[in-house]
This record gives structure tokens, sequence and C-alpha cells, in this order.
């Protein structure tokens, strides 16, 4: 940070991985010091990791100072799924929470084919159908937390009595 008087600038220094270089990213330029809310200029202050690592992540800032934001190969899936048998008397969807350690942006029908080990058109199908219950469409980016349901009986189809399955005649 540097301040002139009443007007502050802020910067971000990173350095790139590839070559080493360090660049100064401008995040606020000449800005009054009363138009930040006093939490955010103390973090500004005490070079706050936390929000060191949410401007260094900044989709919107990397565009505006040039820089890209490589997310290629950043993300895995960890399963640490307990065993689960549905019951069929109570049919319940499993409620699946979906946690993000960076904001890696991640389509989410490849999340989900990864995670079920299935193919994209058998995760679109089971979307399209209403097996799965997301919070976006399927082929969405998405780069923080969420919860989705997986429906585990499938459901009636259009045509088939309330009751049950239609005889044969």
């Amino acid at each position: 940070m540097n301040a002139s008087g009443k007007l502050l600038d802020v910067w971000l220094l990173i350095g790139c991985a590839l070559c080493g270089r360090t660049s100064k990213i401008p995040v606020h330029e000449r800005v009054h010091v009363q138009a930040l809310e006093s939490e955010r200029l103390l973090m500004f202050e005490n070079n706050d990791p936390v929000m060191v690592r949410q401007l260094a992540m900044d989709g919107a800032l990397a565009g505006r100072a040039s820089y890209r934001l490589d997310w290629s190969g950043t993300w895995e899936l960890e399963t640490d799924m307990p065993f689960h048998r549905p019951d069929p008397e109570r049919p319940v969807p499993l409620e699946v929470f979906v946690r993000f350690e960076l904001p890696a942006p991640v389509r989410v029908e490849k999340l989900l084919m990864t995670g079920f080990g299935l193919s994209r058109s058998a995760v679109r199908g089971m979307a399209a159908s209403g097996r799965l219950r997301l919070p976006m469409a399927v082929d969405a980016k998405a780069r923080e937390d969420f919860t989705f349901y997986v429906v585990t009986t499938p459901p009636p189809s259009p045509g088939a009595p309330a009751g049950g399955v239609r005889g044969l005649t």
C-alpha cells in the first residue's frame, strides 16, 4: 500500500510460476481512504493472507491486469462417502455436498462424470430425468460450494398408473 494524503494505492505483488518474474498488479489506484471499509483497509495494511488469496484468484482482476489464471490439472475429486444403502420403503434423495478449497472453475458435468464414473450422456440423462437435482445447469461451471441431490428411485414414467405396473393384456 502507498498513501499520499487522503488517497491510497493498493497493489498485489504476484510471481509467475513459469518464469519467476514478479509483477505489481493494481487493486485500487488513487482511491479515497474513506471509500474503503475499515475492515478491508485493515486487511490490506496487514497483508492478510485470506485477502491476498482472494485477490490473486479473482478472475476479474486477472482480466484487468492481463494475467491468466491457469486452472488446468488443479482439481481432484475426493470422495469420502460412507456406505449408503437406500431404504426401498422410504426413498429419500441422497444429499451431496461439494466443497471447493480454491475457486477453480469446474464444469459440473465433468465433476459428476468423474464422481459417478459415468459417461457425459448418462450424467445428462440423469439430470434431464430428474434423478439429479442440481442448483445450476449441468453444463455450468462451478467455483463455489454447492449441494445437489441424487434421487435413488427413478421417477415414474409419464404414462404409468399411480398404483403400480400396468399388466399385460
